[in-house]
């Protein structure tokens, strides 16, 4: 152990971690800051406790505060907000030895490791803990001075204070008075212009934004409690002006009925990558596989809509990838006076303010277009189907070779081009195919079942016979993944069969389970036999009270095969989409661009146009929105009524304080004891909403898209906690954890404290 007393701390004494060091150096800098010192360690011998034991007396035995200064806590990346522990008003020497010990023991709670484990990933087990003591305040008044505004990176102070001790407004139990720069304040508590000084003051010294904890004692005597970094800034672009630049784009560009569709591409769980983006989007050009697979079913295919060679279906928004389904009516039969409807699901409906006399004219022609290809569909899916069983004997004899180490980047290049445009403009076809034959059986399905079953029954009743019924290759990997785990001598097998396919596998920049070799599997003894309910789909089918029973099997084995061949393409396509990643990763490799290569479009890297630092700016953009999620349908008038910053007047509004800027659209989960959770069960998109959060709600936050509180401050543990990992944040929403319930549709803007029922 060593022991520091602040006057003894300078500038090369990081290793104390931020907040011993800052309180040090501050002391040294002549700032009111209550006397104190450091542990290094926790004292192991009499004669180490009475060298701090001598030093409390020396300064008068005041009470004090004990406090954690782990390495890295307090730092510009990351607060460790209220993650270890801190014990205030130590009078004596066995509560001062008590409260040491579990001040370093803290390190191990488990929201402490969550979070450390979160940020640091391989180095949290290095994180070593220090120990500040430190003369108490009794405070009047405490509260937090930031030097810019940490919700937006506005240059303006931020300042908030609570009676009483600091603890309540960190921990949330009490919303804060709250003041900001260039807002008129009229008979102040306590004097501001003292604060925001001499915390103006302390950010001149570190040269960086701070946010500076404070008190001020029953004799008005004023102190600094604690200061560092003002964490989670964005270096480059606020998401709060992403956000409002992607709006501005959207409404620039589009049609304000634009809808776009993103359920297609739901198993991106973020941002794709530039790279994984553009192969798909070339997909859904003029001349791509989705125009192909639209006429190979009758229809007119992209061409008669999307003249323009560059312009695709595929779009993205906010990051993500969606598709403009306001341009697909003419794609199937030509131009007719239809607009697409977003909910409940999508559908045209006739819209007179598009009848053109062009229209009137034609119509007898679209009408004919639409019962030729109503009949075909409907008469000629087995054929189809077919077809794309042959097609797939075919295309799984494709060879792939993974191994390029005696290429050169022209050669890689050259191949990285035939193979891309063959992926997305033929390879593609006949899987879209499917997809557009099951969205249509699934469809008369529905309306074959309606009538029979109650119309909210329909949708449980489907997903439960393809639950019961549908048997795929997939579900047989998952088998031989099991017994790979359970016996290693399967598992080179396993990985000779699968390795093609990964964790988050239709992005490129994922590694694939052939690159994770032996750490994907863990140790079992054998294999799991699980009692599985029987359920028979056909007998279920057969039961029903309805002449359209026969028609209603049918239906379902057609669509049960078009889903399981779906699913064989998939475990097919997938290897020459591995392929592709691996051309790749040689091209970064030779070019020195690592991770920056799935940072370029597929254009770019067949026309060996290589900029690492454009690469990097869109892996950063990607980065900041990947925290912003959209429902699956969604429409151009929604986004601007959501993100707009004017207060809209709905009845369907809930405004409070931002506290951490983005939006989500999500599922509402009501939590009220956090140790008593099963996050397992939780679906994606969770919105967590509680009275209000401390450390302990941690592992929560990992699994949370937004956070809403009743109480809270920007200093308080969900602020920081949810800056810090890209969750929008709202406090002050009064009984927000009585009024909301759980499986509540919901849009949280964190830029404007604003709650948007769907």
């Amino acid at each position: 152990m060593s022991f520091y007393q602040f006057e003894n701390i300078t500038k090369d004494h990081h290793f104390l971690g931020g907040k011993a060091y800052a309180l040090g150096v501050m002391s040294n800098a002549h700032f009111p800051v209550p006397n104190g010192a450091v542990l290094s360690g926790l004292p192991e011998s009499q004669l180490e406790w009475d060298q701090v034991l001598n030093w409390w007396k020396s300064i008068g035995s005041p009470l004090l505060a004990v406090r954690s200064s782990a390495q890295g806590e307090d730092s510009g990346e990351q607060s460790f907000a209220g993650q270890n522990s801190t014990f205030l008003n130590i009078a004596d020497e066995s509560n001062l030895k008590k409260s040491v010990e579990k001040c370093f023991e803290s390190i191990h709670k488990k929201s402490s490791t969550l979070y450390r484990e979160h940020f640091l990933k391989n180095e949290a087990h290095n994180v070593k803990m220090n120990v500040v003591l430190q003369t108490m305040v009794d405070p009047l008044y405490s509260g937090v001075f930031f030097s810019i505004d940490p919700r937006s990176n506005e240059k303006k102070w931020v300042l908030e204070a609570i009676k009483g001790y600091g603890e309540d407004l960190v921990s949330g139990k009490k919303t804060p008075f709250h003041f900001e720069e260039n807002q008129k304040i009229q008979n102040p508590i306590f004097n501001i212009n003292e604060i925001v000084t001499i915390g103006q003051k302390v950010r001149d010294y570190f040269e960086y934004e701070i946010d500076m904890e404070w008190a001020i004692d029953k004799n008005n005597t004023f102190y600094v409690l604690q200061a560092r970094p003002i964490t989670a800034l964005s270096g480059k672009s606020s998401k709060k002006k992403l956000i409002q630049e992607e709006i501005k784009r959207l409404i620039t560009t589009h049609e304000s009925d634009t809808i776009w569709d993103g359920q297609t591409f739901s198993e991106w769980s973020g941002p794709p990558s530039e790279l994984t983006f553009s192969l798909w989007r070339e997909a859904f050009t003029k001349g791509g596989a989705f125009s192909k697979a639209l006429k190979k079913l009758g229809y007119l295919g992209v061409e008669v809509e999307l003249t323009n060679e560059t312009h695709s279906l595929l779009e993205k928004i906010f990051g993500r990838a969606y598709v403009n389904i306001s341009l697909m009516a003419p794609l199937y039969f030509g131009s007719i006076p239809y607009k697409m409807i977003p909910k409940p699901h999508p559908h045209l409906k006739f819209d007179y303010h598009k009848m053109t006399f062009s229209n009137f004219i034609h119509t007898p022609s679209t009408m004919w277009k639409m019962l030729k290809v109503g009949w075909k569909l409907s008469t000629e899916r087995n054929s189809y189907l077919l077809d794309c069983a042959k097609e797939l004997s075919v295309f799984q004899n494709h060879l792939i070779n993974e191994h390029y180490e005696n290429s050169n980047t022209s050669e890689l290049v050259t191949l990285f081009k035939v193979k891309s445009q063959a992926f997305s403009n033929e390879i593609l076809v006949y899987p879209l195919i499917l997809i557009i034959l099951i969205e249509s059986t699934s469809q008369s399905l529905r309306a074959m079942l309606k009538g029979v079953i109650p119309d909210l029954e329909i949708e449980q009743k489907i997903k439960l016979w393809m639950a019961y019924g549908i048997h795929t290759v997939t579900m047989k990997m998952n088998e031989d993944y099991q017994l790979a785990c359970s016996d290693p001598t399967k598992r080179q097998s396993f990985l000779n069969n699968y390795g093609h396919r990964g964790p988050g596998e239709l992005e490129l920049s994922h590694l694939r389970w052939s690159e994770l070799g032996d750490k994907i599997f863990y140790t079992m003894n054998e294999v799991s036999k699980k009692t599985i309910k029987t359920f028979d789909v056909l007998v279920d089918i057969r039961s029903l009270k309805t002449y359209k029973k026969i028609a209603i099997e049918k239906e379902w084995i057609l669509l049960k095969e078009m889903l399981e061949l779906r699913e064989a393409w998939k475990m097919a396509l997938l290897k020459p989409y591995a392929e592709l990643r691996s051309i790749a990763c040689a091209i970064g490799s030779l070019e020195h661009l690592e991770e920056s290569i799935f940072g370029h479009d597929c254009l770019e890297i067949s026309t060996h146009q290589f900029d690492h630092e454009r690469a990097m700016k869109r892996i950063e953009r990607s980065r900041i929105l990947k925290s912003i999620s959209l429902p699956p349908i969604i429409s151009l008038n929604e986004l601007k009524s959501i993100t707009e910053e004017k207060i809209p007047v709905h009845s369907n509004i809930l405004t409070g304080t931002p506290l951490s800027p983005g939006f989500v659209f999500g599922e509402v989960r009501v939590v009220l004891d956090p140790e008593t959770v099963d996050t397992q069960s939780w679906p994606d998109n969770v919105i967590l909403v509680a009275e209000s959060t401390d450390p302990g709600w941690t592992g929560l936050f990992l699994k949370s898209s937004a956070v809403i509180v009743e109480k809270g401050g920007v200093l308080s543990h969900c602020a920081i906690v949810a800056r810090e990992m890209n969750l929008p944040a709202i406090s002050e929403i009064k009984q927000c954890h009585l009024r909301f319930r759980d499986g509540d549709k919901i849009w949280v803007d964190g830029n404007n404290g604003r709650i948007t029922y769907s």
